[in-house]
């Protein structure tokens, strides 16, 4: 037989060593971070179903006083998913298959379902009554602030859990981190998702008549549903301390996740004047969340490992992996600027303001969220608690009014530098 020609060699030689290098850097916390980063930039295509309301802004501000804490609540609520998956899988109290499943798993998944419920209305509530008094809803539209949310993340929910189970089964299989890979991917199908459905609710509530009392109909449905799992679960331990834990994020959540209905809504002249800014606030919330939730899940998984130091020990070691955290971060970030302007091209969007704005917002929150992603994992744990349902959703319920407080300055400098 022939040989091959030398040059051949050397070029099946270089493609076979490349190749060898790039799964070699998708190994290691860098590589897992840009590649689970990535899939942030879904969360710009959800931007830009929200900007379809735009021209509604002043004539409905309560769309976009509601838009934060629906985000909020899909960060929480995921944030506790996947964050005790995540650590099941590592710890083997979850099988790595979708069907046959242990009741640990199944127990997750019921406990998720009634959180989601009592996590929506209380936001809900606390959303109303805030910006009842900030002048962005009126008495009214209450019904709104507990009907739109519900539905929304309930039927986001339900559609999340089978995908987030397949991502981190596949991932745990494949030898990768699920508890670097898991949620980044998760809160940007979720945004999608459940700006999918808070899209499909507020036009079904716009068009009123039938399809509100439709909207009405399954909002009563959910909650009868949900009372009903409830009671079959009442004497289930993990059932319990979930509920009983989750009331503090709920209350946390729905604190932060209402001030950035409020910081949103304020910021509406702001949006509607800058073309592509509204594409980029999700991805903006998303992957603030997403660096938190790295490295506060992997904290989580070392504590339940028995690896846990002191938060000033942990602080101190910390910083070499932030960086790797945040150099693709960075990264990515330009990346969400080039992609909104694109999107949002035609109406005349600034490809380099766009890009200075999330690279701005990303470089004045970061280092904010990754202290705060150690300090609430030690607290947690320090305090008899699981981190897997405190962690998470506190940190994206953070992330969420950081990137939305960092918009203003970035926006600022931004028109400093010219753009």
């Amino acid at each position: 037989m022939p040989r091959e020609p030398v040059w051949r060699e050397n070029t099946l030689g270089a493609t076979t060593a490349l190749q060898g290098r790039i799964r070699q850097f998708f190994k290691t916390v860098s590589g897992q971070t840009l590649l689970g980063l990535s899939f942030s930039t879904f969360s710009l295509f959800a931007g830009g179903l929200i900007a379809i309301f735009t021209p509604e802004f002043s004539k409905s501000p309560w769309i976009l006083a509601l838009f934060p804490p629906i985000l909020t609540i899909r960060g929480g609520i995921g944030g506790l998913f996947s964050g005790n998956l995540a650590t099941m899988l590592h710890l083997g109290t979850v099988k790595p298959q979708l069907r046959d499943n242990t009741s640990e798993y199944w127990n997750l998944v019921k406990s998720v379902l009634v959180m989601t419920v009592i996590d929506t209305l209380i936001l809900g509530s606390f959303s109303f009554i805030i910006n009842l008094v900030n002048g962005s809803a009126s008495m009214g539209q209450w019904f709104l602030f507990i009907l739109v949310p519900t539905i929304a993340c309930m039927l986001a929910v339900l559609t999340s859990i089978p995908v987030t189970s397949f991502i981190a089964i596949q991932t745990f299989k494949r030898g990768l981190d699920p508890d670097i890979l898991v949620y980044p991917i998760l809160a940007s199908i979720n945004d999608i998702m459940v700006t999918c459905f808070f899209v499909i609710v507020i036009f079904f509530v716009l068009w009123g008549g039938v399809f509100y009392t439709f909207l009405v109909l399954f909002f009563i449905l959910i909650l009868s549903g949900i009372g009903y799992l409830s009671s079959l679960m009442r004497d289930e331990r993990f059932f319990q301390q979930t509920l009983r834990e989750g009331i503090f994020v709920v209350i946390f959540s729905s604190i932060f996740g209402s001030i950035n209905g409020v910081l949103l809504s304020n910021l509406g002249p702001v949006l509607a004047s800058r073309p592509g800014l509204m594409t980029l606030y999700p991805a903006l919330t998303n992957s603030l969340g997403n660096i938190g939730s790295i490295i506060g899940s992997q904290m989580t998984t070392n504590i339940a490992l028995g690896y846990s130091r002191s938060f000033m020990e942990e602080l101190k070691e910390s910083g070499r992996s932030i960086i790797q955290v945040e150099v693709p971060a960075a990264f990515i970030h330009i990346v969400f600027g080039l992609i909104s302007y694109l999107l949002s091209i035609n109406q005349g969007a600034n490809l380099f303001f766009l890009v200075s704005v999330a690279l701005t917002c990303n470089l004045l929150s970061f280092v904010i969220i990754s202290i705060f992603a150690l300090w609430s994992a030690h607290v947690s744990y320090e305090r008899g608690l699981n981190p897997d349902n405190i962690v998470i959703p506190a940190i994206t319920s953070v992330s969420d009014t950081a990137a939305t407080l960092a918009i203003t300055p970035a926006v600022l400098i931004a028109k400093l530098i010219g753009f």
